[in-house]
């Protein structure tokens, strides 16, 4: 199975350095700047357009900040070993209004963007996100040294259907060794009902290259009654400014009908920034042990490309 993925990862890694080689010739350059202009124009529309709807709700200009509004379109593509392949598109838009409310923030999307918590639901997906169109509230306020958000969520389903998210996170650094990052989110949709997240995560700046972070994440679902826990650990390696590679075990455990371990992974995950902050992509062969399965390892590879505006 190791070996399956590892020729995976060199194959895919040959194929992508092939086909983005930078090249001096005319057409490259031409297709540059085609991107480049294409990019600008879409985000000057989408600025123009998200600053007069913060105009319009304001009344006035009350602040000089710059607009962080953006637009994301990205693509996924998962394969597990005798499962086939799926693929995703995604669409993010996030309209940022700075003269409305310092903290206000609303974004819409066709997947629940609230639902992407713990590293199982990011980095570590191996499913495509249930599609869910919608917009989210954000309000964003700190207590102290605690940021906390609060999310209300509405899908454009017949019913409409609310959803909530209240959070509290913040990170401490002890001493300039390590920071801790403690998180508890309290939720509520119609799928799985009211329920809890919490995590407690430890970050190690090894040295300029290297970085060490060990998860410890847990989330209870009241609906069902099942509470889900991950631990593991992951290596970051930074092997240039756009380019990064992560090494990762965890494992996962869950409550019914007793607590018991219910399946471990191993990973390597590949990050590239292709194109000045436009074209990104990431690379992750992985390595499956279920409980369901008797712990035979199960092969599989995710694939992300991505488009900022």
């Amino acid at each position: 199975m190791i070996r399956k993925i590892q020729t995976i990862f060199l194959l895919t890694l040959v194929f992508c350095g092939s086909a983005f080689a930078s090249s001096e010739d005319a057409d490259q350059t031409t297709w540059e700047e085609s991107l480049i202009k294409g990019n600008i124009e879409v985000s000057e529309w989408f600025d123009g357009m998200a600053e007069g709807i913060d105009l319009f709700l304001a009344g006035k200009k009350v602040t000089d900040r710059v607009n962080e509004s953006n637009v994301r379109i990205s693509n996924s593509t998962y394969l597990i070993e005798k499962q086939g392949v799926q693929n995703e598109t995604n669409l993010e838009v996030n309209l940022r209004l700075p003269n409305v409310e310092d903290y206000w923030q609303l974004k819409f999307s066709d997947y629940d963007e609230t639902e992407d918590r713990g590293v199982q639901n990011t980095y570590l997906r191996q499913t495509p996100r249930e599609k869910n169109y919608g917009a989210t509230v954000g309000l964003f306020k700190k207590l102290g040294n605690v940021r906390t958000a609060f999310q209300p969520r509405v899908a454009l389903k017949d019913p409409l259907e609310v959803a909530h998210s209240l959070t509290f996170e913040s990170v401490a650094e002890v001493k300039d060794r390590y920071k801790i990052n403690p998180k508890l989110e309290f939720f509520a949709n119609p799928n799985v009902g009211a329920g809890i997240f919490h995590a407690l995560n430890f970050n190690f700046q090894l040295n300029k290259k290297w970085g060490l972070s060990l998860i410890n994440e847990g989330q209870y679902e009241d609906k069902i009654h099942t509470y889900r826990a991950t631990n593991g650990l992951s290596f970051g390696q930074v092997l240039t400014p756009k380019t990064s590679l992560s090494y990762n075990f965890f494992t996962g455990s869950n409550n019914r009908d007793n607590y018991h371990l219910e399946s471990y992974s191993v990973s390597i995950g590949w990050y590239h920034l292709l194109y000045k902050r436009m074209l990104d992509y990431s690379i992750s062969p992985h390595l499956d042990f279920n409980r369901e399965g008797g712990f035979t390892g199960v092969a599989g590879l995710n694939f992300g490309f991505g488009v900022n505006f």
